[in-house]
């Protein structure tokens, strides 16, 4: 429950430190919200603040980068002689801050098209799982797993004509900075959001 108050009070600094920076940086009239459903790393929540061409994006929900596979398994064996095993005891939960710089995309070949634009930014993410190590005297002991990086996004967003509904594609490289610094990690993601 303590690292479930610490994330939070991570990711409200900062969603109160990128809203300050995009209010700054908006000159934009067309200022409107989106939110909907992300599945992909994290899935979960999507709410996204346009402004003009510009846009500041947030996800929460479950990560899938630890998700049935044996990274603990691998990591503890090649640190501790009396390992034995592994639980998880969270879902691991993701949430990502975005920056995005949005650019349409006019045309496809001699076709026209409207309400497509492909979009790239910045930002971060913040991964936390819990787990309990197994150890060879039938003892165990918990850790919490707490990743922060900063990574890249690149994707496409369509808008559908005389409709609130837009739909995304995107894919994010995150190099984490703390717990393993320079290790990286790709994420991606499809969803759909209301726009009001």
């Amino acid at each position: 429950m303590k690292n479930i108050k610490i994330s939070l009070i991570i990711i409200a600094i900062l969603f109160a430190g990128t809203t300050a920076f995009a209010q700054k940086k908006g000159g934009s009239t067309n200022n409107e919200w989106g939110i909907g459903i992300r599945l992909g790393d994290p899935s979960g929540l999507t709410v996204k603040k346009y402004f003009g061409n510009n846009s500041l994006e947030f996800s929460l929900g479950r990560s899938h980068t630890w998700y049935n596979d044996r990274y603990y398994d691998d990591y503890y064996h090649d640190y501790y002689d009396d390992y034995k095993d592994y639980k998880v005891i969270s879902d691991p939960i993701g949430f990502q801050c975005h920056y995005l710089f949005q650019k349409p995309i006019n045309r496809i070949g001699d076709q026209r098209v409207g309400g497509l634009d492909w979009y790239y930014g910045f930002g971060g993410q913040l991964i936390t799982q819990s787990y309990y190590i197994y150890y060879d005297n039938d003892t165990r002991e918990k850790f919490t797993d707490l990743d922060l990086g900063a990574d890249g996004v690149i994707g496409l967003e369509y808008r559908f004509k005389n409709s609130p509904i837009s739909m995304f594609l995107d894919l994010t490289l995150m190099m984490e900075i703390f717990d393993d610094p320079f290790y990286f990690w790709t994420n991606g993601g499809i969803g759909v959001r209301y726009n009001f």
